[in-house]
């Protein structure tokens, strides 16, 4: 009896270690962003954005109807050729005007490669192709976390889009940038308004490497001036009640703006709409109207917790907005440091 109860002791004392050393583990200091920021991205290929009719004798060719290239696909070669720019394709394009009427491009097409021809067609003397192209992403955005351990930061709290494509698009390379706010339109219910702001890729504040359904992520160059590391709070740890968000409205100035959280879901896995809050602050709601683009990834800040980040407004209620729990973007951060080379830890 004696060794049974002093294994089942000892069984309880390494339960508890292990739970000590687990919930030491998970403790973690994150410093809240809210700055404003440019966003650049370019993937590794063109983004094939759309098609047009090009006349070619009596017919009329389109890319998409006649060869199978969509809109969406990534242009990444031509006739064995890497194709990573405007340049290349212009480049490589000229070498074939006059010797063959087709060109063979590969695409990658959601997560399968495919070979397709393309048609070169003269048309008012000048070589047409029917594809709208583009080599890059740009946008605003807010960031939500820096991580001084890891110096990585987590942004937007979603997925960069292509608007005219409708797809997640991979990232080759990338930055953020230092924006100006210089004004902003505001919502109104069915018709959400927008960050009008300004930057330079010049100000450099760090690398993209990451765009992920959770936000972005990158390596930050240094913290912004004056900024403190708060816990990071885990999901069942949030509150309904009174809480904060920190963004830019005007200039360069992180600003904090009172919400009301109104609805907690439960998650055991990330998604980006498990807060949901309502701007009560009546200065943002004077200026914004509620939620507008370019809030997203602001960060949102109870009991002096970093729990979440803004990634969406109701659209039929703009003085509402959803939110990602801020543990699933930092697990996201931790997983992506600790596979990736290009992290430094």
């Amino acid at each position: 009896k004696f060794m049974k109860i002093r294994l089942l002791f000892l069984s309880l004392v390494a339960c508890l270690c292990a739970g000590n050393q687990i919930a030491k583990a998970y403790a973690k200091d994150l410093v809240p962003g809210g700055e404003n920021v440019g966003i650049e991205i370019r993937p590794d290929g063109l983004i094939i954005s759309g098609t047009y009719d090009v006349k070619s004798g009596y017919t009329i060719y389109n890319p998409s109807r006649d060869s199978d290239i969509k809109r969406g696909d990534l242009l990444y070669e031509m006739e064995g050729n890497a194709i990573s720019s405007l340049e290349d394709f212009s480049t490589h394009f000229q070498k074939y005007v006059d010797e063959k009427e087709e060109v063979r491009i590969r695409l990658k097409r959601k997560e399968n490669s495919i070979t397709r021809k393309l048609r070169i067609i003269k048309e008012d003397n000048r070589y047409r192709t029917g594809l709208y192209i583009k080599e890059r992403l740009i946008g605003i955005g807010t960031i939500s976390f820096y991580d001084p351990d890891t110096k990585i930061y987590g942004a937007l709290g979603h997925a960069i889009i292509d608007n005219d494509s409708g797809t997640m698009v991979e990232v080759k390379s990338g930055a953020i940038y230092t924006s100006n706010v210089k004004g902003i339109n505001k919502s109104t219910n069915g018709n959400p308004g927008e960050k009008v702001a300004t930057f330079s890729n010049h100000e450099t504040l760090g690398t993209v490497l990451e765009n992920t359904s959770i936000g972005i992520y990158g390596e930050y160059e240094e913290l912004p001036n004056n900024k403190k590391p708060v816990p990071l709070a885990k999901h069942d740890e949030v509150e309904l009640g009174s809480a904060e968000i920190y963004t830019v409205t005007e200039g360069q100035n992180v600003m904090r703006y009172n919400i009301e959280i109104t609805q907690l879901k439960k998650q055991d896995v990330s998604d980006i709409k498990g807060i949901t809050f309502k701007v009560v602050d009546q200065t943002l709601l004077e200026k914004a109207g509620g939620i507008v683009a370019g809030m997203s990834g602001s960060p949102i800040l109870q009991n002096g917790k970093l729990i979440g980040a803004v990634t969406h407004v109701l659209v039929d209620k703009v003085q509402y907005g959803y939110g990602i729990y801020m543990e699933w973007m930092w697990e996201e951060a931790e997983r992506l440091a600790s596979t990736s080379t290009s992290f430094t830890n």
